[in-house]
């Protein structure tokens, strides 16, 4: 075989190896998605997509009771951000209650964000910080992110904020 055709034969193998292992690392990324949250109680059904076209889950919430207190018709929460995760979470409200986050670093510079909601805090290490958004009216999951870059796994901090049906007009005595 001539040192021509070899040299095409090496590329060929080379781009077909590397296609396998891109086949391969996509494979495992939807196999990542697909996979059940470790806090879901069952398995969740499609609800509807978020505005980057992921889709959003309904939960099996009955056993869930909302994070925080409530005072004075706000749902006020100790939210803590830290590397690389959020709590409580999920960050469990009901549908249309005033929320207000309590937010707090535990270690280094981190934002929190909700893009459902239009909700961005910054927050610097040790301190916290109050904000409010009104949660969705629509029951389901919607995703936090860290809008901060905190480190080397900042894309993988995600958080999830899960929305409840609302109960009537005034939130039970036992919440």
């Amino acid at each position: 075989m001539s040192t021509e055709k070899k040299y095409m034969a090496f590329r060929v193998s080379g781009i077909v190896g590397l296609a396998a292992l891109l086949g391969l690392v996509l494979w495992a990324g939807q196999r990542r998605q697909l996979a059940p949250h470790p806090l879901d109680q069952s398995a969740p059904t499609e609800l509807e997509r978020d505005a980057g076209g992921n889709a959003l889950k309904e939960h099996d919430t009955s056993p869930l009771t909302p994070s925080g207190r409530f005072e004075n018709d706000v749902r006020v929460v100790d939210y803590d951000a830290f590397q690389y995760g959020f709590e409580p979470d999920p960050l469990v409200v009901r549908a249309g209650e005033r929320v207000r986050l309590l937010v707090k670093s535990r270690d280094v510079t981190h934002g929190a964000m909700i893009p459902e909601v239009d909700f961005s805090i910054e927050i610097s290490a040790d301190n916290r910080k109050a904000a409010e958004f009104i949660a969705p009216a629509k029951p389901g999951e919607y995703p936090v992110f860290c809008s901060v870059f905190c480190g080397p796994d900042h894309g993988n901090m995600k958080g999830r904020l899960l929305v409840l049906p609302p109960v009537g007009d005034r939130e039970p005595q036992h919440e």
